[in-house]
């Protein structure tokens, strides 16, 4: 979580539809705004190359800072850069477009996530190049981010979505028929899923021609897919991330995807045909950062701790928390409570009630506001009552920075009032031992010894990490029932 002014943004699981109209107007999306671009011939060839570009003031600009910042910055790595942008480079010459250039952004998230804008940027998490498992793989991510690219798809969409917000409006405003309106919304919406899956397919089967014609293998893109949907999985079972955002929500995983690539790759023959070099791409991501990013605050089950500036809360039990740069969020199984801790600097003047009463959550008054201390600073507490959610609003001041937690829960409030004034409560300072005891995560590269088991080369390597085994298996694409090698080298997590 990082200090923010007046922009929040809320992931919430697919079905809690309750949750999300609860909460709309409180918190909005991070990275859905409409585009205007100029339109580009999608099959232009010209001589000289054209330069990636990202004009100052442009609608591009916007949506390239808005997507940096919503996932944690850039994060600098040479040598994976290196090994990205000599993929990319191969991957220009064999495009639709070899003038296009393209350049490679790491996002310091990590979450397993990919984007592109029109312009040529393309877009990787840091959690997504720790899953990869070789140049394949990787090569297959960065293709599919092109496809998108030459295939105009963001445009296309802009373009769909226009066109629709102009019906609705049509409808309720010039033929006054707001019901008409409501049906021409919803069909919209299902014609954009279809619209938006159909090109994942299309950019599924030109990333894989763009490998194989590049000289990676074309199986690469197949094992991906397979990589990311056991990724989605098991950590759904290990971390409840089933209420967190990944790829999956953008880039879903489906057995029609998957047969489809597998078809596309068998054109260019059997696996194994092609580079998949895993060597190189381990060399490249070995000591690059995995997980949270300290300095932007960590989870550990339900304490949220944030080292730089120095405090730490625990959330309310069964709460599963996700630390955005803007938020610190968590939800409960169902999603009948939610709970959003964040800051923002304020008049130091003002005080905290007046602060409450000008801050009404979803209209709804904050009431009953009451002054006191938590955790050796100024506080003040209320309560937002509306007809099927109340909402426990309490603000901490230090300095010219105010924390507030937001507990949202359907039903009546006194069953979790305590609960979550508790929660608030437990809001402290960080003392120096325990910050210096968070420590940031990498990832390392060992390699297996003849005699060792699967459970056995875990616990050696990762044995103080939560879960170990489970993420190993994440990190390099295995089963429980499959084996180490021996002479081969795996992905691990290490401190330091």
């Amino acid at each position: 979580m990082t200090i923010f002014e007046n922009r929040y943004c809320l992931r919430y699981p697919a079905g809690n539809a309750a949750f999300a109209v609860v909460l709309l107007g409180l918190l909005t999306a991070c990275v859905s705004d409409t585009l205007t671009i100029p339109s580009v011939e999608p099959n232009r060839v010209e001589l000289a190359e054209t330069p990636v570009s990202l004009p100052p003031g442009s609608a591009l600009e916007r949506e390239h800072k808005k997507l940096v910042s919503s996932f944690g910055g850039e994060y600098r790595s040479p040598r994976a850069q290196t090994a990205l942008n000599g993929i990319a480079s191969r991957l220009q010459l064999v495009s639709d477009r070899p003038n296009e250039t393209y350049r490679v952004i790491i996002l310091n998230s990590a979450s397993v996530n990919a984007f592109a804008l029109p312009n040529g940027y393309v877009y990787l998490t840091r959690g997504l190049l720790a899953l990869c498992n070789d140049t394949a793989e990787i090569a297959s991510v960065i293709a599919h981010e092109i496809a998108h690219v030459i295939g105009r798809h963001a445009m296309e969409r802009a373009e769909l979505e226009s066109k629709s917000n102009l019906v609705s409006r049509v409808m309720t405003e010039v033929l006054d028929n707001p019901g008409a309106s409501q049906i021409m919304r919803d069909q919209s919406r299902m014609a954009l899923a279809s619209f938006s899956r159909q090109q994942e397919i299309d950019a599924d089967e030109i990333g894989v021609r763009a490998i194989a014609k590049a000289g990676f293998e074309a199986f690469g893109a197949a094992r991906f897919l397979v990589a990311l949907d056991r990724s989605g999985a098991m950590r759904a079972a290990v971390d409840l991330e089933d209420a967190k955002a990944d790829m999956l929500a953008t880039h879903p995983t489906t057995p029609e995807r998957l047969e489809k690539v597998i078809g596309v790759a068998r054109q260019f023959g059997g696996p194994g045909l092609g580079e998949a070099n895993r060597t190189l791409w381990q060399q490249a991501i070995n000591g690059m950062a995995y997980g949270e990013d300290p300095a932007q605050g960590v989870i550990r089950e339900r304490m949220f701790l944030h080292p730089r500036l120095a405090f730490a809360f625990e959330a309310p039990e069964g709460f599963v928390l996700e630390n955005t740069p803007d938020a610190v969020l968590g939800v409960t199984r169902g999603a009948k409570q939610a709970m959003r801790f964040d800051s923002a600097k304020t008049d130091a003047a003002r005080s905290l009630s007046a602060i409450l009463v000008a801050s009404p959550i979803e209209g709804i008054p904050v009431v009953d506001i009451k002054e006191g201390s938590t955790g050796g600073l100024p506080s003040a507490s209320g309560i937002a009552r509306g007809s099927d959610w109340s909402f426990r609003v309490t603000l901490i001041r230090s300095g010219d920075i105010v924390y507030r937690f937001i507990f949202a829960a359907q039903g009546s409030e006194s069953e979790n009032e305590q609960r979550f004034v508790t929660s608030a409560g437990s809001f402290r300072a960080l003392s120096q031992e325990e910050k210096s005891a968070i420590r940031i995560q990498r990832i390392g590269i060992v390699m297996a010894r003849a005699d060792e088991t699967l459970e056995a080369f875990v616990k050696s390597r990762m044995g103080r990490v939560n879960q170990g085994l489970e993420r190993f298996m994440i990190l390099n694409g295995m089963n429980k029932d499959e084996h180490v090698l021996s002479g081969q080298s795996y992905k691990i997590i290490t401190e330091g």
